[in-house]
């Protein structure tokens, strides 16, 4: 009974609602796209297809799943996100934020020791 409460609570996963199809407890891609996820799903989806995802996520080891599906989900919306470079644009961009606070706390340090100078 409790079993069944979950599976309720538990709602349909990611997969099930995009082919359409009922999501049953012992689903195997519950775990790894939970309805939560839906709208990262959906780009994954646009990018691979849900055949091909569902290919994929068959093909791995039970303990690189979750990180597969994580990579397929992060790909999905980097891709949705930037159509040109994808998840390379998204590291690119990263790259160039962390270059940018590199400089503005270099700027800060040398603010902060000009400062102690001029107090002693």
């Amino acid at each position: 009974m409790e079993a069944l409460a979950v599976n309720v609570e538990r709602g349909p996963c990611a997969v099930c609602i995009e082919r359409n199809k009922i999501c049953g407890q012992n689903c195997e891609f519950a775990a790894y796209f939970p309805n939560q996820v839906l709208g990262e799903y959906e780009c994954a989806n646009q990018l691979f297809g849900t055949p091909k995802i569902m290919k994929m996520m068959k093909q791995a080891p039970i303990e690189k799943k979750q990180d597969l599906a994580n990579s397929i989900l992060k790909e999905g919306v980097a891709w949705t996100e930037d159509p040109v470079r994808g998840g390379f644009g998204m590291l690119r961009r990263l790259m160039w934020e962390i270059e940018l606070r590199k400089l503005y706390l270099r700027e800060l340090k040398d603010m902060i020791k000009n400062e102690k100078k001029k107090k002693n």
